[in-house]
């Protein structure tokens, strides 16, 4: 089956990261992955030798809303081209504005359209974005969407819709590893508040003199203003090392959709701690079993969460090894199959 993924970049984020899974775990089944992106813009995850590339940049001649028309207009002829050129079975179309050009490309060809969607429905974007979220998602074959707390939000919207988790690319970490005093943030910098690291560093702030020997580490975000017992470690290459050697992880996220950094440490045996985030974390951990889980935007429930954490190591390796065996059914492997039988039903 020949599969034609359009995406905006895969420079930096989440959809980028699970669409570069994605093309890996198909080719490898055997099929024609053909991922069109902006290549203008650096390619931080690989998608594998077996996936073809191909160039949508469309220049930008203005910083009007008539040059912004324009440029879609632009990027709608040459997403046609490559559809043309490419004679794909099913097309995806990975975040809102991909996806509704992509289908305004294919009117017309009789493929098959797959909106991704990657982004909680709790949170609000552009005007456009949501209204392409709430709406013209319903022209797709398919929505895909990362949690059942979504389904629950939208209820009876898109009836075309369907839960697909994202994966865990690591293997579970079955050995005990020596772990640092160090309290682990995973995220970017320009997602510093909808990560919620300006309270994360609130909370540390209150607490950090009680406990000296230990740290709040932030990757992803290169140094900021330096700050007592807090470490910045800008982009990091092995996340999986750094998450063997943390003892707890911590997610003050004001928004997810489905965090795949929660999903990460906890499988290499992170002491995990984040809030609800409407349901969402519920979905891979349980509170008090496999991991602390907070009620959104309860700081003082979350600070009390983090002292008992570091104060007991015990308790740490508790919540770690019941994490790791209740992930064990989010995998790579299920995330291909799924995505694979999804593809077969529609063309």
């Amino acid at each position: 089956m020949k599969i034609l993924i359009f995406i905006d970049h895969m420079e930096s984020g989440g959809a980028a990261r699970v669409t570069s899974i994605l093309c890996r775990g198909l080719a490898q089944k055997g099929h024609e992955i053909v991922l069109a992106y902006d290549s203008n813009r650096p390619m931080a995850y690989a998608c594998g030798e077996m996936t073809r590339t191909v160039n949508t940049h469309v220049d930008r001649y203005g910083k009007s809303h008539v040059a912004g028309i324009v440029r879609i207009g632009r990027k709608i002829r040459r997403y046609r081209t490559v559809i043309r050129e490419t004679q794909p079975d099913i097309i995806l179309g990975v975040e809102p504005e991909p996806y509704l050009q992509a289908l305004l490309a294919s009117i017309g060809s009789g493929i098959p359209v797959v909106a991704v969607d990657h982004t909680s429905y709790r949170r609000k974007q552009h005007w456009f974005t949501d209204w392409i979220r709430w709406h013209a998602y319903r022209w797709a074959d398919k929505v895909s969407i990362v949690s059942h707390t979504d389904e629950k939000i939208l209820g009876n919207r898109l009836p075309n819709k369907t839960v697909i988790y994202n994966p865990l690319s690591f293997d579970i970490c079955r050995t005990e590893t020596r772990r640092e005093k160090m309290i682990l943030c995973v995220g970017r910098k320009d997602a510093w508040n909808i990560k919620g690291f300006d309270r994360m560093m609130k909370i540390w702030d209150s607490i950090r003199s009680q406990y000296p020997e230990w740290e709040l580490v932030f990757a992803g975000i290169e140094e900021k203003e330096p700050a007592p017992q807090v470490r910045f470690l800008g982009q990091v290459s092995d996340m999986k090392s750094l998450y063997q050697k943390t003892a707890i992880f911590v997610m003050p996220s004001r928004i997810e959709g489905f965090p795949m950094s929660l999903l990460e440490a906890a499988s290499q045996g992170c002491a995990c701690l984040c809030y609800a985030l409407g349901g969402v974390t519920e979905e891979i951990l349980t509170n008090d079993q496999s991991g602390f889980i907070v009620p959104d935007n309860d700081e003082v429930s979350f600070t009390e969460r983090l002292s008992v954490l570091i104060e007991n190591e015990e308790e740490r390796k508790r919540l770690s090894l019941t994490a790791r065996e209740q992930i064990q059914c989010i995998s790579e492997e299920r995330f291909i199959q799924t995505w694979e039988q999804l593809c077969h039903q529609l063309k």
